[in-house]
């Protein structure tokens, strides 16, 4: 099961992008059959999650903009910067996750501020 303490764990372990789109473990996403999703790389190293609907942002994803793929049991993740995709294996449903930027000491101390005038 994917949980709230996975996603972070996503997050904090992979922050960063490799040296090279070679050393991502690619091939798992061609283990998931291609009915259910219809991956494939173009000729400029996209990353094509065609299952995904054709206005997605998510569905077209340069390969040096992708920091790991990641393998769970019934599901792959496909870990961006600050988002992650991930793909059932079993059947065309995937789930996207927006990390949500925290807020800054300016911003906490601009917001306090703020609560305090509108008393």
């Amino acid at each position: 099961m994917i949980t709230q303490k996975v996603i972070d764990s996503l997050y904090k372990t992979y922050k960063k992008r490799p040296a090279s789109a070679d050393e991502l473990d690619i091939g798992l996403l061609f283990e998931i059959p291609v009915e259910h999703h219809d991956i494939e790389i173009d000729d400029n190293a996209n990353l094509l999650i065609n299952s995904l609907p054709e206005f997605s942002p998510f569905r077209k994803l340069s390969l040096n903009r992708i920091n790991a793929i990641v393998e769970f049991e019934n599901r792959v993740a496909v870990v961006l910067t600050s988002s992650i995709i991930f793909l059932n294996k079993t059947d065309n449903k995937s789930f996207i996750h927006i990390r949500e930027d925290k807020p800054t000491l300016l911003d906490k101390i601009f917001n306090r501020i703020k609560d305090t005038e509108e008393m």
